[in-house]
């Protein structure tokens, strides 16, 4: 394991700090800055194929609108008009997506500097949300463990508050197996593990209705290739302009299976949690400029963000005195 410093902050403030852990299967790096990963190659690729999209650009992380491979939080997804209930009270947080407040707002985890420690196998890194007096509430300790374990990455969050909160984060990676970019993912192989989708509305607020998938664009329960076009058309695909919805999965660990046919590299994804967000790269345009020079380009990268429910604010609710826990894990191998 090591660590270099490649930037810094607006003013030379902070410095930006690229992390990297490294086994005989798999080499992952991150940055302090969102925790955001910048590689993640395999040792049957001689650690040089890329897997997740790069900025070309350090600066770039530190806006960073695209959350590109950040983690995301306090809370995953979008939130409804910016509101919810906790113990009768309704709290109203910013809103930055349209009429949604999408993972966390304006103070988030993707814009942290994290403090990194060494740990066995990967690194460990911390930060703390601050109560926000007309938004979140609660100062929330977060703790969030990226270790290599064989071909696996393993993402593990802890997280206390001081005063009841909601919590729901995840990891925001984009994945292209194609390697450095070479093609786009829409002729990716998918399989997810869930019989029903959220519905959405043209904002891409949540309905909380749930669809069923079976005969629809939605339906990867048998792996199917990314991209639709030999499937129906569909309302629910126009209105996010593409694949950027809700999966809930079934009671299963592995929430889905990706797939690149011609690298015959595969991506496998299990959760300890009940739904996955599901994004085909949609609003990645040719302004921004990735490793290589590699112009940015609709449907280069896919993202699995494994979450709680987004609508279902009980199931987020963070207690003084409770421990959150969460694990994601990526498994990666070659045919």
């Amino acid at each position: 394991m090591e660590k270099k410093i490649i930037g810094s902050t607006l003013h030379n403030e902070i410095e930006i700090i690229e992390y990297s852990i490294k086994n005989e299967y798999l080499e992952i790096r991150f940055l302090n800055v969102g925790g955001a990963i910048t590689k993640i190659a395999m040792a049957e690729d001689n650690y040089e194929k890329n897997l997740v999209l790069n900025y070309q650009n350090v600066s770039d992380y530190l806006n960073n609108s695209c959350y590109l491979n950040a983690l995301v939080g306090r809370t995953a997804n979008r939130i409804t008009d910016g509101k919810f209930t906790l113990n009768d009270k309704e709290y109203q947080v910013d809103l930055n997506d349209g009429p949604n407040n999408l993972h966390g707002g304006e103070e988030n985890l993707t814009h942290t500097i994290f403090d990194v420690t060494e740990i066995p196998n990967g690194y460990g890194l911390k930060t703390t949300l601050k109560h926000q007096p007309e938004g979140f509430p609660g100062n929330v300790d977060i703790t969030v463990f990226y270790q290599l374990e064989k071909n696996q990455v393993k993402i593990e969050y802890e997280a206390t508050t001081d005063q009841t909160t909601i919590f729901n984060p995840t990891q925001h990676a984009y994945f292209n197996l194609s390697g450095n970019l070479e093609r786009t993912i829409y002729d990716h192989i998918l399989l997810i593990n869930g019989n029903k989708v959220a519905d959405i509305n043209e904002a891409s607020s949540f309905t909380t209705e749930l669809i069923p998938v079976e005969g629809t664009r939605f339906d990867f329960t048998k792996q199917a290739v990314v991209n639709p076009a030999e499937k129906p058309e569909s309302a629910l695909f126009d209105r996010a302009t593409g694949y950027d919805h809700l999966y809930i999965l079934n009671d299963t660990d592995h929430a889905a299976t990706f797939y690149d046919p011609i690298s015959g590299r595969k991506l496998e994804i299990y959760t300890t949690e009940p739904t996955m967000q599901f994004y085909a790269g949609n609003y990645i345009t040719d302004e921004l400029l990735f490793e290589g020079g590699r112009k940015g380009e609709i449907h280069l990268g896919a993202c699995f963000e494994t979450h709680q429910n987004p609508f279902d604010f009980k199931s987020q609710i963070l207690s003084p005195g409770d421990l959150y826990k969460q694990t994601a894990t990526w498994v990666f191998s070659k045919d």
